[in-house]
């Protein structure tokens, strides 16, 4: 049996719901729990982990949404740490990245068990580390604005109906985008910046993967409200890059500039403001996949 520290965050979404099938999953699979720790909020995990790492814990098991494992990469990027996810949140980007289920425990705990590790990459924006992407713009402004428990209930919808009323405070801003023989000055209303390939539930790219060496970045330049509403149906149905206006790059770092300061949200919590610089941590993080998942480009 190998030994496993747990950490899960209590305020993620199917969190209380799923506790005890957690802990069935990890019998089931023989696993023992070392340590368990069920953190009241993100800043409570990250405490854990980082006493975890310090430990010398070869395996942390960490379960939340994509905030979550934000704070998780962080700690664990560049170390001999194995990282194990347990998909607890709304959207579950991270976990559709590698490859997992985005609501099933105990697949994610049967991976696990399997213990086959890949090295995936790491975004990295002002120092910060990410795991799926991160916003500028009107979709940080929503992560801000969307209550917790509106997304306990409606899970991904809480963000479009917290959007709404958004839209008639909208503000473009005008930005400039350098990456590596490339630049872009555009009136936008929104940036997004992914390491893997989702944003939400929303392929970005059909190319990307969590370890190409790439950074994906997603805008366009229709700056309307009429153009951000048709941004955001044209995200949901995965045909963004189909829109008249739209930009797709792909590269290994990006520095964006705006003309006003603009907030930077990571995985769905604003952690940065503009000035950004965007770069990618090839190989960073070591993290259990299903054997048909990740790879190395």
């Amino acid at each position: 049996m190998r030994d496993v520290v747990v950490v899960v965050n209590r305020r993620s979404r199917r969190t209380d719901a799923e506790l005890d099938r957690v802990h069935e999953a990890l019998a089931a699979h023989g696993l023992r729990v070392a340590e368990f720790h069920a953190g009241a909020d993100e800043a409570a995990c990250r405490r854990a982990i980082k006493r975890a790492v310090k430990d010398g814990a070869p395996e942390i098991v960490v379960g939340g949404g994509d905030g979550t494992m934000t704070h998780a990469v962080g700690l664990l990027a560049h170390r001999k740490c194995v990282l194990g996810v347990l998909p607890l949140g709304t959207g579950n980007s991270f976990a559709q990245t590698l490859g997992l289920p985005g609501n099933d425990v105990d697949a994610a705990v049967a991976t696990i068990a399997r213990g086959h590790v890949a090295q995936v990459d790491l975004g990295i924006v002002n120092g910060t580390y990410f795991a799926n992407f991160a916003t500028i713009g009107f979709s940080s402004r929503i992560a801000a604005a969307t209550p917790r428990p509106l997304k306990s209930v409606l899970g991904s919808l809480a963000y479009a109906l917290a959007g709404l009323p958004m839209l008639l405070r909208a503000r473009a801003f005008d930005a400039t985008i350098r990456w590596p023989g490339g630049r872009l000055a555009l009136h936008t209303q929104d940036i997004i910046v992914a390491n893997g390939r989702y944003f939400g539930a929303t392929a970005l790219s059909a190319h990307a993967t969590i370890a190409d060496d790439r950074l994906t970045l997603f805008t366009t330049a229709d700056a309307s409200r009429l153009g951000t509403v048709r941004t955001y149906l044209a995200l949901g149905r995965g045909t963004q890059t189909h829109l008249r206006d739209a930009h797709l790059v792909r590269a290994r770092r990006f520095t964006i500039r705006t003309r006003k300061r603009q907030p930077i949200s990571i995985d769905g919590s604003l952690l940065e403001k503009t000035p950004a610089r965007f770069a990618l941590a090839p190989g960073a993080l070591r993290v259990f996949v299903p054997e048909t998942g990740v790879a190395r480009a």
